[in-house]
C-alpha cells in the first residue's frame, strides 16, 4: 500500500467533509473547492477553479459574496448567502494574512441553511425533552417514596397518567393529594398543557359554577355579550384539577356530570354548548362512597371518577417514607434560610415514632420549626420532641404513652405495638437486646418487625 504524503492526507480530509469549503487567493481566484462545495453551489468543477468570484458572482452562481467581504475588511466574516435555485447557506470567510498584513488566501466554509435549521429543530427538541425529563425527575422526587404501601399507589398513579380518564384521589387532609394529581398530570399526555386547580369549598354557588364553566351575558337587544372564561376553558387541552370536590353543590356536580360525558358544557348564563377537552382529576378528604349512598353526592358522577380509585395512605401508614421526606423538607429549608443543617438518628426516631395525624403538612411544620429553633448544623432528637408535643422531652415521665388523635383502640395497639418495637430495636441495634428491654421474647420482637416490613 502506498504511503500517503500529509498534503495527500489534507486534500482526503477536506474533500470528504460534509462541510462545504472553498479557497481563493487574495485577488478572490479560485484556487480550491471541495465536492460538496461544488454540490451546494451547482458549480461545474471543470470552469471554476481560477475563476475570479467576481465572475461566478456576475453569472448568477451567488449573491453577495463572504470572500470579497474578507478581502475588503481583511477579518473573518459570516453572513447569509443566497443561491442559484433559492437556496441558501450560511457561509463564514477567514483571512489567511502574510507578513505584511495582507490577505494571502481566504478559506470559507458554508453549510446548507435548511440543514442548520434542520438542526437546530432537533437540538429545540431535545432541549424540550431535557425539559421535559426535569421536570418528570423534579415531579417524581416530590413524590419519592420507600413504603410498600406508597410504592403500590405510585405505581397506580403512574399507570392511569396514560389511560387520559377522569381519576378520583381520595385520602386524609395533607397526605399529598395535590401533589399526586400533579405527578399524574405530568407523568400523562398532557404534560406540556396547563395544570389548573379550583377548591370547591366556596360559601357562594354561583362564584364556584362562574369559576369553573365561566359566564356570558347578553345585552337586551341581543347585539352585544359578554364572555368570562373559566377554569374549564383555561384546562383545554390540559387537566382540571377539583378539590375538595364532596363540597361540589348538586346542580355544579350535574353540570359536571354532563361534561365528562360529552365534553361540552354551557357558561352561567348562557344557552349554547362550549367544547372543551380538559381532563378532570378530583380529590377528596371524604368517604365519596358513602356520600353517595347516603345521596350527599351525585351517584352517577361518583362512579365516573371512581373508575380506577386512588387512594393515598395516612403518613402514620407508610412509616417508611418519613426519614426521605423529613430529609427532603431540611434540604427545602437549608435552601430557604441559606444554611446547611441536618437531622440526627435520635431525630429520626421520634419522626417515624410519631403518628402524624396532620400528615405531610404536620411533618413540613414540624421540620420548619426544629429548624429555626436549632442553633447548631444538626437537628436533635430533644428538639423534634419539644416541637411535637409542646413540653420540655426531660420533663415528660419517663415511659409516659402519648396519644395524639381519636383513633380505633385495636389500631391505636397495633401502632404502639409497632412504635415501641421499631424504637427499642434502633436504641439497642439488636433484637435481643430489644426483646429485654420490652420485656418480651425475641421472638415476637422478629415477628413484629417482620410484619410491619411486609
Amino acid at each position: 500500500m502506498k504511503k500517503k504524503t500529509s498534503e495527500n492526507i489534507y486534500r482526503t480530509i477536506v474533500e470528504n467533509l460534509g462541510v462545504e469549503i472553498f479557497v481563493t487567493d487574495g485577488e478572490g481566484n479560485v484556487l480550491f473547492v471541495n465536492p460538496a462545495s461544488i454540490a451546494i453551489n451547482e458549480l461545474d468543477v471543470d470552469n471554476i477553479v481560477g475563476r475570479n468570484v467576481r465572475e461566478l458572482m456576475a453569472d448568477g452562481y451567488f449573491g453577495e459574496s463572504s470572500t470579497l467581504k474578507v478581502l475588503e475588511e481583511k477579518t473573518t466574516v459570516s453572513l447569509l448567502q443566497h443561491l442559484r435555485h433559492d437556496k441558501k447557506v450560511v457561509a463564514t470567510g477567514v483571512p489567511i494574512l502574510d507578513e505584511d498584513g495582507e490577505v494571502e488566501m481566504v478559506i470559507t466554509t458554508s453549510q446548507d441553511i435548511d440543514v442548520v435549521n434542520e438542526l437546530l429543530e432537533t437540538l429545540d427538541e431535545q432541549e424540550k425533552e431535557i425539559d421535559l425529563l426535569k421536570r418528570q425527575l423534579q415531579k417524581s422526587s416530590d413524590i419519592d417514596v420507600d413504603d410498600p404501601a406508597s410504592i403500590k399507589v405510585k405505581a397506580a398513579m403512574e399507570m392511569v397518567a396514560s389511560l387520559d380518564m377522569p381519576i378520583l384521589i381520595s385520602g386524609e387532609s395533607g397526605t399529598g393529594k395535590h401533589e399526586a394529581a400533579r405527578y399524574i398530570h405530568y407523568f400523562g399526555k398532557r404534560r406540556d398543557e396547563h395544570f389548573i386547580t379550583v377548591n370547591c369549598i366556596s360559601a357562594d354557588p354561583d362564584f364556584l359554577e362562574q369559576e369553573i364553566f365561566g359566564r356570558e351575558s347578553h345585552s337586551e337587544d341581543g347585539k352585544s355579550e359578554l364572555v368570562i372564561q373559566g377554569k374549564l376553558d383555561m384546562a383545554d387541552g390540559g387537566t382540571l384539577a377539583l378539590n375538595n370536590i364532596s363540597y361540589m353543590p348538586p346542580k355544579i356536580q350535574s353540570k359536571l356530570f354532563e361534561y365528562i360525558n360529552t365534553g361540552e358544557f354551557t357558561r352561567a348564563g348562557g344557552g349554547r354548548p362550549v367544547k372543551s377537552s380538559a381532563r378532570i382529576i378530583a380529590m377528596t378528604g371524604m368517604d365519596l362512597k358513602t356520600l353517595s349512598e347516603t345521596g350527599m353526592f351525585m351517584k352517577a358522577l361518583y362512579y365516573k371518577l371512581n373508575t380506577v380509585p386512588i387512594v393515598i395512605p395516612p403518613l402514620r401508614n407508610r412509616v417508611k417514607d418519613i426519614p426521605y421526606l423529613a430529609n427532603q423538607y431540611v434540604a427545602k429549608y437549608n435552601d430557604k434560610y441559606k444554611s446547611k443543617k441536618i437531622l440526627n438518628k435520635d431525630a429520626l426516631g421520634k419522626l417515624t415514632s410519631h403518628a402524624w395525624p396532620g400528615n405531610l403538612i404536620e411533618l413540613d411544620q414540624t421540620i420548619e420549626s426544629a429548624y429555626v429553633m436549632t442553633d447548631g448544623p444538626v437537628i436533635k432528637g430533644e428538639t423534634i420532641y419539644n416541637v411535637i408535643h409542646g413540653t420540655d422531652e426531660q420533663e415528660t415521665t419517663k415511659g409516659s404513652v402519648y396519644c395524639e388523635d381519636i383513633i380505633p383502640l385495636k389500631e391505636a395497639k397495633h401502632q404502639l405495638e409497632e412504635q415501641l418495637t421499631r424504637r427499642a430495636y434502633e436504641v439497642y441495634k439488636t433484637t435481643a437486646k430489644a426483646a429485654e428491654a420490652l420485656g418480651v421474647n425475641q421472638s415476637t420482637v422478629s415477628r413484629i418487625l417482620s410484619k410491619y416490613d411486609t
